[in-house]
């Protein structure tokens, strides 16, 4: 064999290994970037639970990149998952032109940050919990309760129709209080508060804000109406109790909705969560007479999910 085929021989085999580790390289480029508005607490939890989900593609690991939205870049992945409102707004405006889907945002921030971005297809694991969900938790919780206050500012203002729609649907009366801008709240707050036996809160920062929030607690408490929240940290503040989503349930929400994606069908519209937990105050409820106990929780959810299997 003479020197001029071994030389030959060596060449191509160096071209075969080179084009297999830069094919490996490139299988290698994650699936999915998982975008985070802060690297710690709801935000993480929500990142691993969507990484967990998507991982059973069975593409093996690295099919999930989670890093703060500011420290991700190289080549685009298929999917972004924005976890938090400044991650879903950050890669809007700078990442790259590739399908994503928001979680953990309200629907009406879903909505305002996704205008005029038609570029792609745009999905979330919305924030909000269904109306119809709130108040049929409200019938089982409270039955005797049946004048509903919400307060509707600004940012939730568009979900009054659906608000009535479903509060009828279920036998209660929708008593609307309206605000403007900070300096109603109180005003409104008190004329709602006058003609309702029970208060829904509704996400809203110009309604319900970490100025706000305690205030409203104690004029409702003073009232003895029950305020119905929509997070743990509203139970622990002295709501009744609330229905919400954990990060944990919507993040594996949006790896599923992800894995369908990495399946090769379209991005999904944006969801409503399917899964959710009950917070009860048990204190609160034995000052305002109410008969909730600890443990019944998950009797509430139990109920709640037979009710939206039937068809």
């Amino acid at each position: 064999m003479n020197a001029g085929f071994i030389r030959l021989f060596g060449l191509a085999f160096l071209c075969i290994m080179l084009y297999a580790f830069s094919g490996a390289a490139l299988a290698a480029e994650p699936l999915v970037w998982v975008a985070l508005s802060d690297a710690g607490g709801a935000h993480a939890e929500a990142a691993e639970a969507a990484e967990a989900e998507i991982e059973r593609t069975g593409a093996g690991q690295g099919d999930a990149l989670i890093r703060p939205w500011r420290e991700l870049s190289g080549p685009p992945p298929r999917l972004i998952i924005a976890v938090g409102g400044q991650a879903l707004s950050g890669m809007l405006a700078s990442g790259p032109r590739v399908p994503l889907l928001a979680v953990l945002v309200p629907e009406w921030a879903f909505q305002r940050s996704v205008a005029g971005f038609n570029d792609r297809s745009n999905s979330a694991v919305l924030l909000d919990q269904p109306p119809a969900r709130q108040f049929a938790a409200l019938r089982l919780a409270l039955p005797d309760r049946r004048r509903v206050g919400v307060v509707f500012g600004p940012e939730s203002r568009w979900q009054e129709p659906a608000y009535q729609r479903a509060a009828t649907d279920a036998g209660l009366t929708l008593v609307v209080g309206r605000v403007s801008a900070p300096d109603d709240l109180a005003r409104t707050l008190q004329r709602t508060l006058d003609d309702c036996d029970v208060l829904l809160a509704v996400a809203d920062s110009v309604v319900f804000n970490n100025a706000s929030v305690q205030n409203i607690l104690t004029a409702a408490y003073r009232q003895r109406v029950p305020l119905v929240g929509f997070s743990p940290s509203y139970v622990k503040a002295g709501a009744l109790l609330a229905v919400y989503s954990s990060p944990t349930q919507v993040g594996r929400q949006a790896g599923e909705m992800a894995r369908v994606f990495l399946s090769g069908r379209p991005l999904q519209s944006p969801q409503a969560p399917h899964d959710f937990v009950v917070g009860i105050n048990a204190e609160v409820a034995r000052s305002l007479g109410v008969p909730l106990r600890p443990g019944d929780e998950a009797a509430l959810v139990q109920q709640l999910r037979a009710a939206e299997r039937k068809p």
